[in-house]
């Protein structure tokens, strides 16, 4: 079957007409934040806009990409546009009651996006008299009303007839952001973890994250004692506000929860996984167009692979479902899947990992038998090799490679076939190499993990 490209996005028609509504502006996320390589042009752009000192387009591009700060920086409260990125972005910011005040004089808003987003921020402040009667003559999409409806019911107490105001709000528009948090935090309340962790994971293909959902979602995985995940929840917010007192506070408790909470299974699979993860791609039977595919995508090894999502391959040029569905069979093989990299850097381990076998030695074969001395020699680090700075850095921070024994699971080709590491490197890395009688392979045969 042709593969077929997947066009992307592009930014400059954004920055040439960029939207004068808010629902225009909101609609843009799902354009220009819908994959890395648009996002990341998207972003470029932004930061060039801010740098000109267009403000128009500054607090435009910075609201997309949910720099609130900076947003709110350029924002011009003159104009009802102006003040509805000053207003959504203090209540993403955990500022409701200024975001209120912001947004007071566009209550009869024509969009519905405003006005929603006044009575979001009046909810957020507690003002539920003042929510109730701006529902009465606000403009509001359907989905947005009824959920004002049921939020009321639970201010009243009526917590029963709430939560089937949102699950009925859900059956006929799955999307609703504010439904699903609600529902989500009334499951939490009531010791429905199964319940509550899927609506809020459910929620972070939303781009960008909200804040609540990783602020709510990192408490909740403290509370599981997965203080890994609720490491990246406050540290995904904090790289967006590093100013969060609450993001910060947190961050630092779960750290320290992750340095106490010792987990002899969950470490042994995460030294099983990293070591997999530094697999080179070359070492699978793939297609030569998969594989050229990947090359040019500078994807070496598995970690390079797992970090990337199925719809953010698809963007790339040439890669279409055919090879999608090959990497899969590869990537399942090995108990692993894409999209692994959390947004703090660290990986998720899949359920269906197994670190018994996944760990087991690769074979030498080229060296004949092993001796003693060699094996202690695969165990040594990198650093006892006492390299170049350049060899160093190619191949512990481009390949993430630990051990000598991570060195020989590539070839002299693929080391070759790597950014920075030319023939003087190579020669460099198999004189040291030869001291500790060790030998680099030829070839792409295949030395599976």
């Amino acid at each position: 079957m042709q593969e077929i490209d997947t066009p992307h996005a592009d930014p400059a028609t954004f920055f040439a007409a960029p939207p004068t509504t808010p629902s225009a502006l909101f609609e843009a996320r799902g354009t220009f934040l819908a994959d890395a390589l648009t996002t990341n042009k998207f972003d470029a752009a932004v930061a060039n806009a801010r740098e000109a000192g267009n403000r128009t387009l500054a607090a435009c591009g910075s609201w997309v990409s949910g720099q609130y700060e900076k947003a709110l920086e350029f924002a011009d409260t003159e104009d009802a546009m102006g003040r509805f990125i000053a207003g959504s972005s203090l209540l993403e910011l955990n500022r409701a009651e200024e975001a209120v005040e912001a947004l007071a004089s566009d209550v009869k808003s024509e969009d519905t996006l405003h006005a929603a987003t006044l009575l979001y921020a009046m909810e957020a402040a507690g003002a539920f008299d003042q929510l109730q009667k701006a529902l009465r003559t606000a403009t509001l999409s359907p989905s947005d009303e009824a959920f004002f409806h049921a939020r009321l019911l639970e201010t009243k107490g009526d917590v029963q007839a709430a939560a089937e105001g949102y699950e009925a709000l859900l059956e006929a528009n799955e999307t609703h952001f504010a439904a699903r948090f609600r529902l989500a935090f009334l499951c939490d309340l009531h010791g429905d973890d199964d319940t509550a962790k899927a609506h809020y994971e459910s929620l972070l293909v939303l781009k960008p994250i909200p804040v609540s959902v990783l602020m709510n979602l990192g408490l909740f995985y403290e509370d599981l004692e997965q203080f890994d995940k609720a490491c990246g929840c406050f540290g995904a917010i904090l790289r967006r506000d590093p100013n969060n007192p609450r993001a910060r506070l947190y961050f630092q408790d779960a750290h320290e929860s992750l340095d106490m909470y010792y987990d002899e299974d969950l470490e042994r699979k995460e030294d099983k996984l990293h070591q997999m993860l530094r697999t080179p791609i070359s070492d699978f039977e793939l297609s030569v167009r998969a594989r050229n595919c990947l090359a040019t995508m500078d994807i070496r090894t598995l970690g390079d692979l797992v970090s990337h999502s199925e719809p953010e391959l698809l963007e790339f040029k040439n890669f279409g479902e055919t090879s999608l569905t090959e990497i899969k069979q590869v990537l399942t093989a090995k108990g692993l899947r894409l999209g692994l990299r959390r947004e703090d850097g660290s990986y998720s381990i899949p359920d269906e990992f197994d670190s018994d076998s996944a760990g087991s030695d690769f074979q030498l074969e080229w060296m004949g038998e092993i001796t003693e001395d060699q094996r202690e020699a695969l165990e040594l680090p990198i650093s006892s090799l006492n390299l170049s700075v350049r060899c160093h850095r190619a191949l512990v921070e481009r390949l993430s490679l630990q051990r000598i024994g991570d060195i020989l699971r590539f070839s002299i080709e693929d080391l070759m076939a790597m950014p920075n590491f030319g023939i003087t490197s190579l020669n460099e890395l198999e004189a040291k190499l030869e001291e500790l009688n060790l030998v680099l392979r030829k070839g792409k045969e295949t030395q599976l993990l």
